[in-house]
């Protein structure tokens, strides 16, 4: 029976792009594919053939449209970022990569202390270079990673949701830019230890930032573009084969 159940593609595009978040239209997607097995099976249990029973069921559900309408009418199921894009896809962007670098900084603060009161140094030795290493892996992550993933999260969302090329293209790029000039940087000669958090879009705009978060920016946004097109074509790629030769495959991929 489930080799002849549809897959209500135009009802899961419908609701996608009219902003309905993506949990409430896999949800309802499954429910109008049992609820079609139901009706075929209680066709056939009267005695109809499987494929007369199986256009029946399909013209008791109803057309797209009104499918659609369904969850359509129903505003609450609405993702926040199709009722709030300005604050999902521009104000988010500008302060997660900050807010998330500033989280970094706390936690090496907050670390830094605890091994402190662990161990002490009353010989004011300097730190071990395998120490001094895994702190500059941290900062590195801190400013380089983290901006790029958070960017790479708002495009694979923006995506996934079905939101217009505009609003995931300026996601993206505040993203970038927003956590591109910042600099985290620590040093212990073992008297003092110092962490020092410098930005190049505050004074005094230090040139060596600028130079240097304008090309992590240019970067960032080139790798993030790449992943865009590399999703874009691998779902097109990957439904066009399904569709040829597993019409249930390429019904998982469209609700996944």
């Amino acid at each position: 029976m489930r080799e002849s159940r549809p897959r209500f593609d135009d009802v899961k595009e419908r609701l996608l792009r009219a902003g309905i978040a993506p949990r409430h239209v896999r949800r309802y997607i499954a429910e109008l594919a049992d609820h079609f097995d139901d009706l075929v099976s209680e066709a056939m249990a009267g005695g109809r053939p499987r494929s007369a029973s199986e256009r029946d069921a399909r013209v008791r559900l109803g057309s797209d449209q009104d499918l659609a309408k369904v969850m359509l009418d129903r505003s609450e199921l609405r993702a926040w970022s199709a009722r709030y894009p300005w604050a999902v896809f521009v104000l988010g962007p500008a302060v997660l990569p900050i807010a998330a670098l500033v989280g970094a900084v706390f936690f090496e603060i907050f670390c830094f202390d605890v091994i402190a009161n662990f161990y002490k140094n009353p010989a004011h030795l300097p730190p071990p270079v395998w120490f001094n290493d895994i702190v500059a892996a941290w900062n590195w992550c801190a400013t380089h990673a983290l901006p790029l993933i958070i960017a790479i999260l708002l495009c694979l969302m923006g995506i996934r949701q079905r939101m217009k090329p505009a609003w995931i293209c300026a996601a993206v790029t505040i993203a970038c830019v927003a956590g591109a000039f910042w600099k985290l940087s620590w040093y212990d000669n073992g008297h003092h230890g110092e962490l020092m958090l410098g930005s190049g879009l505050g004074p005094p705009f230090p040139r060596d930032l600028i130079v240097a978060g304008i090309w992590r920016t240019l970067t960032d946004l080139a790798i993030v573009f790449a992943v865009w097109i590399a999703v874009t074509r691998w779902r097109g790629l990957t439904l066009h084969r399904a569709d040829r030769h597993d019409p249930l495959l390429a019904a998982e991929i469209r609700n996944g």
